[in-house]
């Protein structure tokens, strides 16, 4: 929210899926969760130009794209939006942090005095978690895949002790269940971390009886770390 161009509030989540699946599809995280300072600090940079150069008084929402890399000059922030209007995220965020956004934008948008009233984002010691729901089973011939036009019909929000438990919580809720019976499980881990980050849960796959497909990095990966105890990760 911003009142004469100058930052009045602020909230930073941050998406779980990579860049390319609509906002109104990804899951989010709030507060972020691996934003490390420095894109913190440019992401705020970069809004209060925003809001200084459009002199923006009420709410207004920003979606950035974060390359993180280990070097400086790795990292880079870019905007791929700004809108001049509330979001759906505004419920959420203003229920996690406990400040009402609109009551703050509707007083900025009156004309009242308002006062800055930031929310230190490292103080909270849980983490909020938005999952999407679709609509996919109950329409026939109907294609599951996101992208960058929004497919979701709904959406719910749960709470956890960490990332994980927030997320795991929301899955559950959004109705995900895991298949039984004879299938298989396809696994595209990215980097080297994504990939050491999968490691400890790729037995557990297998010991639920679950036949593991992987992409060829993937696969090589799994295989030259020794997870399979004897079993096979079939290469696709």
């Amino acid at each position: 929210v911003a009142h004469k161009g100058q930052l009045v509030n602020y909230a930073i989540s941050e998406h779980v899926e990579d860049a390319g699946t609509h906002s109104g599809d990804a899951t989010l995280l709030l507060p972020a969760q691996r934003l490390n300072m420095e894109t913190h600090r440019r992401v705020m940079h970069i809004a209060s130009q925003l809001s200084k150069a459009l002199e923006i008084s009420g709410p207004f929402n920003v979606q950035f794209l974060a390359q993180e890399g280990s070097a400086s000059s790795h990292r880079t922030v870019k905007v791929i939006e700004c809108n001049v209007r509330a979001s759906r995220t505004v419920p959420f965020v203003s229920k996690t942090l406990n400040v009402n956004f609109i009551e703050l934008a509707t007083r900025v948008m009156l004309g009242q005095d308002v006062k800055p009233s930031r929310v230190h984002l490292l103080d909270f010691d849980f983490i909020a978690c938005k999952v999407p729901m679709f609509s996919f089973l109950r329409l026939s011939g109907a294609d599951p895949k996101t992208g960058v036009e929004m497919q979701s019909t709904g959406e719910v929000a749960c709470f956890g002790r960490d990332a994980n438990e927030a997320f795991l919580k929301g899955m559950i809720s959004a109705g995900l269940k895991l298949p039984k019976g004879e299938c298989g499980v396809l696994l595209s881990l990215g980097t080297k971390e994504d990939k050491e980050a999968m490691f400890p849960y790729v037995p557990l796959l297998a010991e639920m009886g679950y036949q593991l497909y992987a992409t060829g990095g993937t696969a090589a990966a799994i295989e030259a770390a020794g997870l399979m105890c004897g079993g096979k990760v079939v290469k696709v």
